[in-house]
């Protein structure tokens, strides 16, 4: 699993495979949680999981683990938390996949290769700086998940005066950073992720929208939308 959110008891008893064994309700087979960052929105499903019999597997950068030392002794009084380093370089999950991290500021996007099929995939939800690196796994994964989370820099300044820009928040706007760069890439699937509530592109009709599917990107959906 991808971060590990506060809605996690939702999508847990929304997925019948995330559900416990009959054989113990103190369980999941939730095998690892991969962090990208230490985002609250990221890390508090950590809590959620106190309850295993075993200590959840969690792969972190040393930055993220020592940011996260709050979760961290919580956990140590019930299942406790099994840290494992991620790295520059493809290391093995299980079976034929793969995964290495590509240092991003403040955070990691994370590439992952089937090693029978040689598919990867780029996951890559806050992006504050398109390094070499990023753009070049975006044009050579066979699908990209990227950062949706403002279409503009100023977006939330409007409805919250005040507000710290798209940028001041680690996040490159779609419509003047990431939608041009994504259009050019030849990945099979391309899918904005992570996408804020001001987003203009959730709102069906909307001009922003068009602009997204005019490019062939996707808009990913969790269920909680709401059709006008």
């Amino acid at each position: 699993m991808i971060n590990a959110s506060p809605d996690l008891p939702r999508q847990i008893e929304s997925i019948p495979s995330l559900q416990p064994h009959q054989a113990s309700t103190r369980n999941t087979p939730i095998a690892g949680v991969l962090l990208t960052n230490t985002d609250i929105d990221h890390a508090l499903g950590l809590l959620l999981l106190r309850q295993q019999e075993t200590p959840p597997v969690v792969y972190a950068a040393t930055e993220t683990r020592k940011a996260l030392a709050g979760i961290d002794r919580v956990l140590a009084r019930f299942c406790g938390i099994e840290w494992r380093h991620i790295s520059a370089d493809f290391q093995s999950l299980s079976g034929s996949l793969a995964f290495r991290a590509i240092e991003l500021p403040e955070s990691v996007a994370l590439q992952f290769r089937d090693d029978t099929s040689g598919a990867t995939a780029l996951f890559a939800p806050s992006v504050g700086e398109f390094t070499e690196e990023l753009r070049n796994a975006v044009y050579a994964s066979d699908v990209v998940l990227f950062d949706g989370t403002f279409w503009s820099d100023g977006e939330l300044g409007v409805v919250r005066p005040g507000a710290r820009t798209a940028r001041e928040m680690n996040h490159l706007s779609i419509s003047d950073s990431s939608l041009d760069l994504l259009r050019q890439s030849p990945a099979r699937r391309k899918i904005y992720t992570h996408i804020n509530n001001t987003n203009p592109i959730l709102m069906p009709g909307t001009r922003e929208r068009a602009q997204v599917a005019q490019a062939g990107i996707e808009i990913a959906q969790d269920g909680l939308e709401i059709t006008l």
